[in-house]
């Protein structure tokens, strides 16, 4: 055959698109997260430790503060109350022998909770006990004897500048605070009267749960942790 005389039109090629100006934005790829950070150091604790364990060290260290030695009281006075309210309430006439339990065992928790001090062998602290003793033993209250002691060491203060012992002061607040709440109690069930609550003279027995609780302070303080 002969060839055609027509010439072959070249196909014209196709214009590519220019170049674009903004650089190319590269799709992050997610890794997943690695297993351990490796740039800590080795020895480095990430993981926190428990308030708990903090306020310990703290205590440790710095020693109890006001408020945990609050808690640490209640913790154990409060139950032992109730119980002794319940006792009282059910059978009254076991108030003696139940008052000289309690508070033995509220004096000897006192110093174990840090909210008093030892009963230490010092002269004038054994001067400010027997004063003490001696003043419920006249008054037959422990509400006139604790205002009396609180004046005279206030007289005593102002005076001669002589120092508080604040440890004995608190006992005997607390002291005073609940043997007006068993009081309370006993008159609640018609087994006291309030005259013979306010009355004022000279008892001895009436001084007995306050010579239990000197004495489980006494005690108390041989079992104390010195730790705080």
């Amino acid at each position: 055959m002969a060839p055609s005389s027509q010439p072959t039109q070249a196909v014209p090629p196709t214009p590519s698109a220019p170049p674009s100006s903004q650089p190319t934005q590269a799709i992050p790829t997610p890794h997943p997260a690695p297993l351990y950070d490796y740039s800590r150091p080795t020895g480095q604790v990430t993981a926190q430790q428990p308030a708990d364990s903090i306020r310990f060290i703290s205590e440790v260290v710095e020693g109890y503060t006001f408020t945990a030695k609050l808690e640490r009281f209640f913790g154990v006075a409060l139950p032992l109350a109730a119980l002794n309210v319940l006792v009282l309430g059910w059978k009254p006439e076991w108030s003696v022998w139940s008052n000289l339990l309690f508070f033995f065992l509220i004096g000897a928790w006192l110093p174990v909770s840090h909210l008093v001090d030892k009963l230490d062998t010092d002269v004038e602290l054994f001067r400010d006990l027997g004063i003490v003793l001696a003043l419920n033993i006249l008054c037959c209250n422990p509400l006139f004897a604790f205002v009396l002691y609180g004046l005279t060491l206030l007289f005593l203060w102002a005076v001669v500048r002589a120092d508080i012992n604040w440890s004995l002061l608190g006992v005997m607040a607390v002291y005073v605070g609940l043997r007006i709440l068993f009081e309370l109690v006993l008159m609640l069930v018609d087994y006291t009267d309030i005259t013979d609550w306010l009355m004022v003279g000279i008892a001895f027995f009436g001084s007995l749960p306050l010579f239990a609780m000197f004495l489980g302070w006494f005690i108390g303080g041989m079992f104390r942790s010195d730790y705080a």
